[in-house]
């Protein structure tokens, strides 16, 4: 591919741009399993366009020989020697680094995801999207960039697990992004070249598991030590607690069945293993054009090397791979451990400004779908004998006639459908069967109507229930009901460090941006109060009915009414009526202009000092 070049401020990339590079003397793109993500390329100030590239422009180029290109920004040009420049540029998704978060919460993966869309402090072109499902705590306390949340020390990364997908705009974490296609990569074969590294330096021949409690009580295995599986000429033991993982007690049985299952899951006893290597893409060759499809691998994708020289028999992931972007091959690929965040792309957060998009995001993508359609150019719609029994029975719609070469692909049989990004065998992001019903990774919908919606498990960023003027709103920590513009029930969350529930509800004018006036009534309760009609100068003319009261600090109402005792700690003060059918009792002041029985007539009461029998005086209760 010929990389194109782009102003700085693109966010779509149908066209040719500023104009195609085609003068590149070379183009890499190097990806890392969630890390580094740079394309290098050298270019002379003699070629063409060399005047328009400058800092933070944009270039277009395939990342790998099976995706589809993707925008990378520049960052760095070296002065000229001989002529030719360096250029450097990072993935665009490095831009998040610059895209501050507003504090947030999360309980699951999900959650966290859409609330990095949500929460973000500007406008932002990236979207977030995940498979995963994990429930755990995720906290963003103070102001961060969009980057370190994903991929720093306490990151969604590191509390999830997973891989990142970085597709334009759009950064998705895979729950295991690639596939095991079956391809092996074997010396004789397609081997060119080969290095294996192992690391033993975490490697532990067994652990001593136990359980304990604060009271002293403790429980080991009998024997105290589980054992890697393997033949080992060291020892190197490492405890492991289990308190955590039963409620009670275990017996050591229960200990025992406990240690052994985490080392096996945890490869316990296993070194890691980084194999380096370089080999020829088959599928480029005619002879193996047949078998193209089975010879294709990309990042995170799992695959076989095989070596008898150096003893490699292995099953690992990818997880690294260098493109060269003008002949549209590998120039290498690293296949083993790797690092496990992107600590090190991680760039100084910018100020928060909080600001909203003028389109919505259901037209933004009607209007990006319409016009990917309206603008296609070329393709095949071709019946397929994929069984050679002489009877089509595959419709096959893509953007090559050879489904060898082809990348969008949409296939019908009597089965069910499936599109794909990646080529003709799937895997199949959007797709639907009769057995399985319909299956997409990510569906907007402008109205979805149906007359009965059985949801079994719904993880939702934003619902938004309609009816006339009245409306639900449900959008991550917050639940509104409304009424036209106004506001007439909240919950949500406060939001701050040591975060609480609150309930409000609202009477008269009441708008989203806190629009008040003479006929607004407030009411709320939270884990430290509650407020019964506030105004919109802050005094209360709302009022308490219960049938008795029990209260550790003060009461103050513009009326208090209860059908048994009330009971306060501090004073208890009203701007009306305090009624109790039962006793008024309080360890502070009761502040009232008058007083009566129930059933009798009211008294206007004052304090008045008095005479006593024995010559002293005393404050007294005297009703008039």
């Amino acid at each position: 591919m010929i990389p194109i070049l782009f102003p700085p401020g693109a966010v779509e990339f149908k066209t040719q741009g500023l104009g195609a590079l085609s003068d590149a003397i070379s183009c890499t793109v190097t990806e890392e399993r969630n890390g580094a993500y740079e394309l290098e390329m050298q270019y002379p100030m003699s070629g063409l366009h060399f005047d328009e590239i400058t800092d933070r422009c944009i270039v277009y180029a395939i990342p790998s020989p099976y995706r589809l290109p993707q925008p990378f920004r520049i960052y760095r040009i070296t002065k000229p020697l001989d002529g030719v420049c360096t250029i450097y540029a990072q993935h665009i998704s490095y831009d998040l680094s610059g895209v501050p978060l507003n504090p947030f919460t999360a309980s699951n993966a999900p959650a966290a995801m859409a609330g990095l869309q949500s929460n973000a402090a500007v406008v932002s072109p990236f979207k977030f999207w995940t498979d995963k499902s994990t429930a755990a705590a995720f906290s963003v306390e103070v102001p961060s960039s969009t980057r370190s949340a994903l991929g720093s020390q306490g990151s969604i990364l590191d509390v999830y697990g997973g891989e990142y997908e970085w597709d334009s705009f759009t950064v998705r974490l895979h729950g295991q992004r690639g596939q095991d296609n079956g391809v092996v990569i074997r010396y004789g074969k397609n081997l060119t070249d080969i290095e294996q590294d192992r690391n033993i330096a975490s490697v532990a021949t067994g652990i001593y598991p136990y359980w304990a409690n604060t009271d002293g009580d403790l429980v080991v295995c009998d024997p105290q030590i589980v054992p890697a599986q393997g033949a080992y000429d060291f020892t190197r033991v490492v405890p492991v607690d289990f308190s955590q993982d039963f409620q009670e007690a275990p017996s050591p049985q229960e200990l025992q069945a406990k240690a052994e299952q985490y080392v096996k899951t945890n490869q316990i006893g296993v070194p890691k293993v980084s194999i380096s290597a370089s080999f020829v893409q088959l599928e480029q060759f005619a002879e193996y054009k047949d078998l193209s499809l089975l010879e294709r691998c990309d990042l995170c994708d799992t695959v076989t090397i095989q070596f008898e020289e150096l003893g490699v028999d292995a099953k690992a992931k990818i997880v690294k791979i260098e493109t060269d972007v003008l002949l549209e091959r590998y120039n290498s690929v690293v296949i083993g451990d790797a690092r496990t965040n992107i600590a090190d792309t991680i760039a100084d957060q910018s100020q928060q400004i909080q600001e909203k998009p003028s389109s919505s995001q259901v037209e933004q993508i009607a209007n990006v779908i319409t016009n990917a359609i309206l603008g296609a150019k070329g393709g095949a719609v071709r019946m397929l004998d994929t069984d050679s029994d002489g009877t089509p029975d595959t419709l096959y719609i893509a953007d090559n006639p050879d489904p060898a070469k082809a990348k969008k692909v949409w296939r019908f049989n009597y089965e069910g459908w499936g599109a794909s990004s990646n080529g003709y065998n799937g895997p199949f992001p959007v797709a639907a069967s009769i057995s399985d019903g319909l299956y997409a990774d990510f569906i907007t919908a402008g109205t979805l109507n149906a007359a009965l919606v059985k949801v079994i498990n719904l993880i939702a960023d934003h619902l938004t229930s309609r009816s006339g003027t009245y409306m639900l709103d449900i959008w991550a920590a917050v639940m509104k009901l409304m009424d036209g513009e106004n506001q007439r029930v909240s919950i949500y969350t406060t939001g701050t460090q040591d975060s609480a529930g609150i309930v409000q509800v609202f009477a008269g004018t009441q708008t989203e941006d806190g629009k008040k006036d003479e006929t607004t009534r407030y009411s709320y309760l939270y884990p430290y109060g509650l407020g019964i009609g506030e105004k919109q100068d802050g005094t209360y003319d709302g009022a308490i009915h219960a049938g008795s009261g029990d209260f550790s600090g003060a009461v103050s109402a513009a009326s208090l009414e209860a059908s048994g005792t009330v009971i306060a700690g501090q004073d208890v003060s009203a701007g009306g009526s305090v009624t109790a059918r039962g006793n008024i009792r309080t360890e502070g002041t009761i502040l009232m202009r008058k007083v009566a029985p129930i059933g009798s007539n009211e008294l206007t009461v004052d304090w008045v000092r008095i005479n006593t029998a024995d010559g002293g005086t005393a404050w007294a209760l005297c009703g008039m």
